[in-house]
């Protein structure tokens, strides 16, 4: 069933109008061409999508968001007719007759309704401090959603009176842990709270107000009297080992119920339609690097949970009740895929849709989005190598048709490669090891290309055959680009990424090299043209490969952790690092630490070293970068340091430039050593 829906996909992906020029390998600047879809929000009735449309906005260097509005059988797609700005969020109301979304323009941010029947908008509220999270009420009559609101953080101390004098700006002052984090930058003193109104408008009506705060993680309950939400309220939690609970909220009296307690987070909470049962995703800490998050059916109030996935050895992403709460639709990556399964209520997994991946246009992580009408019809985001994503629409376990063309007036003008599956015998154990290849165009395996070995970060993610202009555009310039899922990758269980538990880097550098020899005995890769990058945790793996081996010809090491007792008390996250991936704290174990460290390695390394890294990240500090390229300059190793000004640790999807200028200064790093550039040039 699954191959048959996924060939079908990929039939109707490839279906475009002709092409008047021949196609031409991706340039940079067609980056800015490209466009995507994502959170497809099908209506109850399963006759139409909302859907974000992303597109790569030349003028400004932005990625912007609109919503569209597509009919499930493909006939009717059309922009949903909203003023100047970018629109986002669309939450159908359950009987499909309305949409509320948020608006964002140059006058503020609100949230809005459009009428399916009549067409009109109208503005319900503006939003001064933003929304986290949107959802109906079972009737429709009311809207909820969570919005940060600040408060005073800790005052700098009293200076003389200056007046309007041009002194410095006052001292900034903290006591908290965690007072910044990447994509977001400082984070201001504060809380999430809930909030309700009514969907005709008038009065906003804030349901928490304590120092606790709640989340943008929550749902109605079946009959409209309160709201489940997951949040972690331990007033002593800063600092602690990451713990949600889920909570219940009367909209009457604004009591707060805690339903869940346990070692470990719990969250996504979903009552079923008739109110009977609450689904909901977590799993027990154990204290691994990585667990697998399971889906739990409780009683109303989560009481006597049970693990409806355990046996499936995946970690669910989403899910989704069926329209008569006799089974649920779940998300989960399998084998650098994305799925969605139904799952009946003994735990028996049925595959209804695959080929999903996420809206992105940097590295070929795994990803997607989907949801369900109540007659069990989806709507998924779906697309291959070769194509970005877009809209599929079909009856839950059959063929799926691909309703939207996003990029017919690109794609037919570009030679794209199409990603080869390739798996080998890793060298340390004989394991299987899984990953892809992108071929040159004109590719001939007569002649001997160079390879680029790309590696992902996470460690505990994947990457699949998705869309990725980045990679797409390492192939056009001539490379055979090689991706892998080594041990530590999530979508093949808990027993495979937890290969790299308390161990990382390690025998993953095997799985990686047993890609580059699997790849060299095929016959067309000079040996003498081998290159490797990565970024975050593909940073550090790239890292501990120079300080291992001098086969590579250059490497460019992204946003890496080079220095992990640095980088565990520097990063956004430090009560997360050291607990899941050590078994001690830095200054208990400071030998452990520098063991695993790439700069441990330093002294080792040969390899024309390029270091790159966000201005703006604190995920992996630019200081793990620098640290490295001072190493590399005092050792004499050719070296050159990149910072993408002012990008967080995601600078691949941040802003199209910015990818472009990651590659860019890669491939230019990698000509430079390239012993073969010349004779390529003239062939």
């Amino acid at each position: 069933m699954t191959n048959r829906i996924a060939a079908l996909i990929i039939a109707a992906l490839a279906v475009s109008p002709a092409w008047a020029q021949p196609p031409h390998p991706i340039q940079p600047v067609d980056v800015f061409e490209l466009e995507a879809a994502s959170d497809p929000q099908i209506t109850s009735d399963g006759m139409l999508v909302a859907y974000v449309r992303r597109t790569n906005d030349f003028d400004t260097d932005r990625t912007q968001s609109a919503i569209w509005l597509v009919s499930a059988d493909g006939q009717t797609h059309r922009a949903l007719p909203t003023s100047a700005g970018e629109s986002h969020s669309p939450v159908w109301s359950p009987d499909g007759r309305h949409l509320a979304f948020v608006m964002a323009s140059d006058t503020g941010t609100s949230l809005q309704i459009f009428d399916r029947s009549s067409g009109d908008i109208r503005k319900l509220t503006n939003l001064d401090t933003g929304l986290s999270a949107l959802a109906w009420s079972p009737d429709g009559s009311q809207l909820a959603w969570s919005a940060f609101i600040p408060t005073a953080g800790v005052a700098p101390a009293n200076l003389p009176d200056h007046g309007d004098r041009d002194w410095a700006a006052a001292a900034l002052v903290e006591d908290r842990l965690n007072f910044r984090f990447d994509g977001s930058g400082d984070i201001p003193t504060g809380n999430l709270q809930l909030f309700i109104m009514s969907a005709e408008g008038g009065e906003v009506r804030q349901l928490t107000n304590d120092t606790l705060g709640a989340s943008g993680d929550f749902a109605w309950a079946a009959d409209g009297q309160s709201l489940v939400f997951s949040a972690d309220r331990r007033p002593d939690g800063e600092g602690q080992a990451p713990d949600t609970e889920l909570f219940r909220l009367s909209l009457e009296t604004g009591e707060i119920t805690q339903l869940t307690d346990r070692a470990g987070p719990d969250g996504h909470p979903r009552p079923s339609p008739d109110g009977s049962q609450l689904a909901y995703l977590g799993f027990d800490d154990r204290r691994m690097g990585y667990h697998n998050t399971e889906l739990y059916l409780a009683g109303p109030d989560a009481a006597a949970p049970r693990a409806l996935t355990r046996e499936l050895d995946r970690s669910i992403n989403g899910f989704e009740w069926s329209g008569d709460g006799q089974s649920l639709y779940v998300q989960y990556d399998n084998e650098g895929g994305t799925e969605v399964a139904r799952l009946s209520l003994d735990g028996e997994v049925e595959v209804v849709a695959d080929t999903l991946i996420g809206p992105t246009f940097g590295r070929a992580y795994t990803g997607g989005s989907f949801s369900v009408s109540d007659n069990d019809v989806l709507a998924i985001t779906a697309g291959n190598s070769t194509h970005p994503s877009e809209i599929a629409t079909g009856p839950a376990g059959e063929a799926l048709t691909v309703v939207t063309d996003l990029n017919a007036d690109i794609l037919p003008g570009l030679t794209l490669s199409q990603a080869e599956e390739i798996r080998w015998a890793s060298p340390h154990d004989g394991r299987e090891i899984q990953g892809w290849v992108l071929y040159p165009p004109e590719f001939d395996p007569a002649n001997e290309y160079p390879l680029l070995l790309e590696i992902h970060g996470g460690p505990f993610s994947a990457y699949g055959p998705s869309f990725s202009a980045e990679f797409q555009l390492y192939a056009a310039a001539g490379y055979v680009v090689v991706y892998t899922n080594p041990r530590g990758s999530t979508s093949y269980g808990y027993e495979f990424a937890n290969l790299i538990h308390h161990d990382y880097p390690g025998n993953d550098y095997d799985d990686l090299m047993g890609a580059v020899d699997h790849m060299i005995d095929r016959g067309f890769i000079d040996e003498d043209r081998l290159f490797v990058t990565g970024g975050s945790g593909g940073g550090v793996l790239t890292a501990w490969i120079i300080g291992n081996t001098d086969r590579f010809a250059a490497a460019a090491v992204v946003k890496p952790v080079i220095n992990w007792a640095s980088f565990v008390l520097y990063s956004d996250l430090p009560q997360f690092f050291y607990r899941y991936w050590f078994a001690s704290a830095p200054w208990e174990d400071p030998d452990e630490y520098w063991r695993r460290s790439p700069l441990s390695l330093v002294g080792n390394v040969e390899t024309p070293t390029l270091m790159m890294v966000g201005g703006a990240d604190v995920r992996t500090p630019r200081a793990e970068t620098e640290q490295y390229y001072s190493a590399l300059h005092l050792r004499g190793v050719p070296t050159r340091l990149v910072v993408i000004p002012d990008s967080f640790h995601s600078i691949s999807n941040s802003r199209p430039s910015r990818l472009l200028s990651k590659v860019g200064e890669i491939l230019r790093w990698f000509e430079m050593y390239d012993p073969g550039a010349d004779d390529a040039a003239e062939n």
